[in-house]
Formats: structure tokens, sequence, C-alpha cells
């Protein structure tokens, strides 16, 4: 066999070596799920949230609480605990630490959480796979939503108060300029509608809170060429480069972008059901989830307060309340 001969074997034997030693996505999640990062993670946060929300509740008699007993708090069952859990993953998504939110988000599943929690955790576990870069297990949790489904009332179904949930919060975030807790509803709407550049979109908006405007300016400009993109919402992406290139291009020439991520999410899902959105954006407006932001940085006290109201409330107002009129344009109204 001639050299070149023999270099072309061991080629077509290393590719073949390569092939077989690659491991499918199931398979890098199972090895995850047996790290030692996972596993010792999962066991503190199973084992040692409740006591640590109980240690709470009994010390806030002597803080901010002085003059109530013990006995006047709210005792703290396995609905707070799931809710609890579900905020850990939804910061642990916020800080970037996708294993501890995998973790957070399969003691939801393990326990015995509401359908609404399950899904909830299911739709955060998708963006965490999608950072992962296993797209087709991410799909796969997005897909349990809309399997949920059935044939009733979009607006009270799992998938409505789904899209609900995120567009409300993001409606939220958005609207503070909170840019990294907007990249995780943007990446969990961008699952469920197979729409990935509303993610971009948000990942615009981070660049800009990180001081990065030209970076998030080639992104808009790519998104605006994107054929994925729907045609009209290109259009609306152009117009809007043009307005900042027209300011000079820096970071206050991106004052507008909340109203233009608010706007775009909106058109994305509308679809989708619009009055359980309607019902999501009025509900953000009025702030009724601002707890949610400051329990994710005071840390495991503040966030067994917000368990035991935002979650509740917001479930309360995608699948009762009354859909608002619609505004005239037919869009979100401006985040200001």
């Amino acid at each position: 066999m001639t050299r070149n001969g023999r270099l072309f074997v061991l080629a077509a034997l290393a590719l073949a070596l390569a092939a077989c030693g690659a491991k499918s996505e199931s398979e890098q999640l199972a090895d995850l799920r047996d790290g030692l990062t996972y596993t010792q993670y999962r066991r503190v946060s199973e084992n040692g949230l409740p006591a640590a929300l109980e240690t709470y509740r009994f010390g806030a008699q002597f803080s901010d609480k002085a003059g109530i007993a013990r006995s006047d708090l709210p005792e703290l069952g396995p609905a707070d605990l799931c809710i609890a859990h579900l905020l850990l993953a939804y910061g642990a998504l916020g800080a970037d630490k996708t294993t501890l939110a995998l973790a957070e988000t399969d003691i939801v599943e393990a326990q015995d959480c509401a359908a609404f929690d399950d899904l909830a955790a299911a739709s955060l576990r998708s963006v965490a796979f999608q950072r992962l870069q296993w797209p087709q297990l991410a799909q796969a949790e997005s897909e349990r939503v809309w399997a949920a489904q059935g044939d009733g009332d979009f607006q009270k179904g799992p998938a409505g108060q789904m899209l609900a949930l995120h567009l409300g919060l993001g409606y939220l975030a958005v609207s503070e300029k909170r840019w990294d807790r907007a990249q995780i509803h943007a990446d969990a709407l961008g699952q469920m509608l197979r729409a990935p550049w509303l993610g971009k979109i948000a990942g615009a908006g981070v660049a800009v809170q990180e001081g990065r405007p030209r970076d998030a300016l080639i992104s808009l400009k790519r998104l605006s060429a994107d054929p994925s993109v729907p045609p009209e919402l290109r259009k609306e992406l152009t117009g809007f480069i043009a307005q900042v290139e027209a300011k000079g291009g820096d970071v206050d020439s991106f004052a507008f972008m909340p109203r233009l991520a608010t706007s775009l999410a909106w058109d994305a899902v509308q679809a989708h059901g619009p009055e359980a959105m309607r019902a999501a954006t009025r509900f953000a407006d009025e702030q009724a989830l601002k707890p949610v932001g400051e329990s994710l940085q005071k840390g495991v006290g503040q966030a067994s307060e917000a368990a035991g109201g935002w979650w509740r409330k917001l479930r309360e107002a995608v699948s009762s309340s009354p859909a608002p009129e619609a505004p005239a344009d037919g869009k979100a109204a401006p985040a200001g």
C-alpha cells in the first residue's frame, strides 16, 4: 500500500472512531446527571431547602418583621417548595448555571407539584438544554407543553399559560431593562414557537446592557437579513437599525430597544392566544411580579416570600381574569 493510501485508511479509521465515540444528547444528559456538580447540588437543594425556608420563617420575627409572632407567619407547604425550586431554577438560568437549573427543574418534576409547575419546569429545562446545545432535547421539552394543551380553551390551557408566563415575566424584565432575565423568557418563547430569533433579539439587549452597542447592532443587522424572521418583523428591525445609526450607534441610541423587543415578541405570539397574552402583559404592567427580581437578588429568604404569592397570582391572572381590550395597533403597550 502506498503512503497516501495508508494515510487515507488512517484518516477514515479516525473518522469512524470519532463517530462511534460521539455521544447522543440523551447520553450527554445522563452523564451530566451522574456528575458530581449535579448530584451534590441536587442532594443539598432537596434536603436543605425545606429547612432553610423554615429557618427564614422562624427568623422573620427577629428582623424586619419585628412584632410578628412566629405563629402568625404562614406555614410553608409542599406547593411553596415547588415554587421556590422553580424560582431557584429561574435564578440559576439568569446566572448561566445550567446544571443547577436542570437539578432544580428535575426536583420539581420528581415531587408532587401542580401540573402548571411541572410544565413551567419543562419550559425552563428547554432553555437549559438549548444553552447546552442539545436542540432535540430542548424541542422535546417544549413539545410537552403543547401535548398537554389538548383541544381545550387556549387561554386556560397549559400552552396559553406558559406563553403568558414567559411573555408576562419577559415583558416586565424588558420594561426594567433587565435583559439577562429577559433572555430566559425570549429563549423559552423561541423554543415554544420555533422562532429562535426571539432569543437573539434579547441577546442584543444583553449586549447593550453590558456596554457593547456595536455587537448589538451587528446582531440586529444579521437578524434583519435572516429569512427565518418574518418579513414584517425584518422591516421593523430595519427601521430600528436606521434610527440607532442616525443617533450615533452608542448605548444611548438604543433607548427604544425595550419598545422594539416587546413589539416583536407580541407579534410572534399573538396568533397563539391574544387573550391570554393581553392578560399577561396587563399583569406585568401593573408590576405585580416585582418581588421576583428582588427575591433572586436577596436569596432564599426573599424567595420564600415570593413563593407565597407571585406564582399563584400569575396562574390566576392568565387562567381566570377577563382579557382587557387589545391596544389599537394590536400590540403590547410599549415598555418605557
